[in-house]
């Protein structure tokens, strides 16, 4: 269940419960809290899931109240300083009905997007992991081929071409390669359609052939032989079915996400600025949804996290330091990417990477950070 800790408006306590994610829990919630017409402001932890049901029901109930997101970092600060390293249920629920008290422009208004931004921004995020779970297996399938058959896939022009995948799918065993020869081979590989069939041939059957003589040699080790090769493929085509079942799955959710995109966004304004791409205007609109929510260009950049941290006191002054760690992590991965290729092509942000680079002496990175912070002003 949920924990709640009620304060007053001196910041003394005066209730404390605990409810169900439940229609029953929150009718309790809703007696508790609003009672005697009191328009509180809820503080939500914003990790996980379980707080938007509730958000829902309460903006949906009680319009007036205001519902808000406690930063993580914010939080845990505060947590040590009232409770030292102690972490529990009790100990969260007071650290965020204080946080109004004590850093109550720091909280977040709770943003909860109409129902198609909302799934844009679900499927968008799907991508992501789908993404990343590719590079993942792709990362592995290469390390097993070069572990056990090294220079195998430098035989090939394009490592993961349609070519190269058909032949990680059938023709791993190098003894079974060498055995059948090399005309077999180039029949097999010529059977799919695509440029320097026969020249890729011979570079996979050159680079079987010594591996196929070097496992021959090391037979009397007893730990390689043509049977591991046989397991391996079989290992290999797991890999393989998995990965390309996930990259149809990346192109399924990628036309649904554009169908939304487009709806949301006929206009397509997003892709007229340069370094955005087809994928980096849909993260942007599914992250960002209704940009009138922010008060002003400041308030978007802090929202965002691309501005730098700040570190004074007395007479110094900290300059140069590293961004700071709020903002949605997609966010700054999607500036990251649009900002490295505009700074190419853009001669605004050229001239901004170089004078923080060559004139300020900034790292790759620092130099990023302003590129993104002009880049975010744009969008």
């Amino acid at each position: 269940g949920h924990q709640v800790r009620c304060l007053d408006e001196q910041a003394r306590p005066c209730d404390s419960f605990s409810f169900d994610n439940t229609l029953e829990g929150l009718e309790k919630f809703e007696k508790r809290v609003f009672s005697n017409g009191a328009i509180p402001t809820i503080v939500f932890e914003p990790t996980g899931l379980a707080w938007i049901p509730i958000a829902i029901y309460l903006r949906a109930r009680h319009p007036e109240c205001r519902l808000v997101k406690a930063r993580l970092q914010k939080v845990a600060a505060l947590r040590r300083y009232i409770r030292s390293r102690a972490k529990s249920d009790r100990v969260d629920g007071v650290t965020l009905a204080k946080m109004p008290f004590i850093d109550a422009e720091q909280l977040d208004e709770a943003y909860l997007p109409p129902a198609e931004y909302h799934a844009l921004q679900r499927l968008t995020r799907q991508r992501e992991r789908l993404m990343k779970s590719i590079t993942t297996r792709k990362n592995r399938i290469g390390s097993i081929i070069n572990g056990y058959l090294p220079g195998l896939r430098k035989a090939f022009s394009d490592e993961w071409s349609d070519r190269a995948r058909v032949f990680y799918w059938q023709r791993l065993n190098p003894f079974t390669v060498v055995r059948d020869g090399k005309s077999a081979l180039d029949t097999f590989l010529v059977s799919v359609k695509a440029k320097g069939a026969l020249t890729e041939s011979h570079r996979v059957y050159q680079s079987c052939q010594k591996l196929a003589e070097f496992y021959e040699r090391s037979k009397a080790a007893g730990m390689i032989n043509e049977d591991f090769f046989n397991d391996l493929q079989d290992e290999i085509v797991c890999e393989l079915r998995l990965m390309e079942t996930e990259e149809a799955e990346v192109e399924r959710v990628s036309g649904r996400i554009e169908e939304l995109y487009r709806h949301l966004h006929p206009c397509d304004y997003l892709r007229t600025i340069p370094g955005i791409g087809v994928r980096t205007a849909q993260v942007f609109l599914a992250i960002i949804g209704d940009p009138h929510r922010f008060r002003n260009q400041a308030a978007f950049a802090n929202w965002t996290g691309v501005v730098p941290g700040a570190s004074q006191s007395a007479d110094t002054e900290g300059k140069g330091l590293r961004m700071t760690k709020a903002g949605p992590s997609m966010m700054k991965r999607a500036l990251f990417q649009a900002g490295d290729i505009a700074r190419r092509y853009d001669p605004q942000l050229a001239y901004l990477y170089y004078r923080e680079m060559v004139n300020h002496g900034k790292t790759h990175l620092q130099a990023m950070g302003a590129v993104m912070s002009h880049l975010g002003a744009r969008i």
